[in-house]
């Protein structure tokens, strides 16, 4: 869902840094934000072990006080409680030329340009431009 694409990537809730390393042995440069420091320790400690130490980056942040504009790339493993506020805020923040990757639990309101998968393994896609109704604006 991310072919062709290039920019930076981050991955929101970023957990074990699974979804970051991939994303660093790719090409990209990843960043994870975690709440969880021992997550971050491991994750660190992962993209050293693999070798992409450089392309792939760890921080303790809470998402809510993150900003995300930077990002072209953004992959988020949420739950449904939080789905629509995270929806605004990156609405608000992301460029125009953004694509956003949900997996298991989908935004409400935004239309997927892309879906894979079934059950608890379905992602959606979404750009950036779809999502503020083509003029880029929110």
């Amino acid at each position: 869902m991310l072919e062709c694409r290039r920019g930076p990537l981050v991955d929101i809730g970023s957990g074990d840094g699974r979804i970051v390393i991939a994303a660093a042995k790719e090409g990209f440069t990843a960043v994870g934000y975690e709440l969880n420091p021992w997550l971050v320790w491991y994750s660190r400690y992962r993209a050293r072990r693999e070798g992409v130490q450089a392309s792939a980056r760890f921080y303790i942040s809470d998402l809510w006080k993150v900003t995300f504009s930077q990002y072209s790339n953004v992959v988020i493993f949420g739950v449904p409680q939080m789905m629509a506020q995270l929806e605004k805020k990156l609405e608000l923040e992301l460029q125009d030329d953004a694509r956003v990757i949900a997996c298991r639990f989908p935004f409400p309101h935004w239309t997927p340009a892309q879906v894979t998968g079934e059950g608890i393994d379905t992602v959606w896609a979404y750009d950036a431009r779809s999502f503020r109704g083509g003029d880029g604006r929110p």
